[in-house]
């Protein structure tokens, strides 16, 4: 594709942009994901350094989560939180997988 690509005549920009780019769709979508994943989850540094931090600031959802479970005992209303949290997650992901879609088929045709 490079190849052909020089013989058009085609920038390094117009490489990257139509070439190498539409390649990387996949990996992209997987970075995106995961980290969007790994954002929702943080815990261990809030637990350690701020335990929520001043009056409640940066008190992430899992620390909430694990709030209402083991300091508060209401491990009904942390479950419907963790799925709500679930649920969210997974919306986003499909989001982000139906754009991914749309994405490829303006750029593959």
């Amino acid at each position: 594709m490079y190849e052909a690509a020089d013989i058009d005549g085609a920038s390094v920009w117009h490489k990257f942009r139509h070439i190498t780019w539409p390649m990387l769709t996949f990996v992209n979508f997987f970075v995106l994901v995961t980290r969007m994943i790994g954002g929702f989850q943080i815990f261990g540094q809030v637990f350690v350094m701020t335990q929520g931090g001043p009056a409640g600031f940066t008190t992430p959802i899992v620390y909430y989560i694990y709030l209402n479970a083991f300091e508060w005992f209401k491990m009904g209303y942390a479950s419907a939180i963790a799925w709500v949290l679930f649920l969210l997650m997974l919306g986003v992901t499909l989001v982000q997988w139906r754009l991914g879609q749309r994405w490829q088929r303006s750029v593959y045709g």
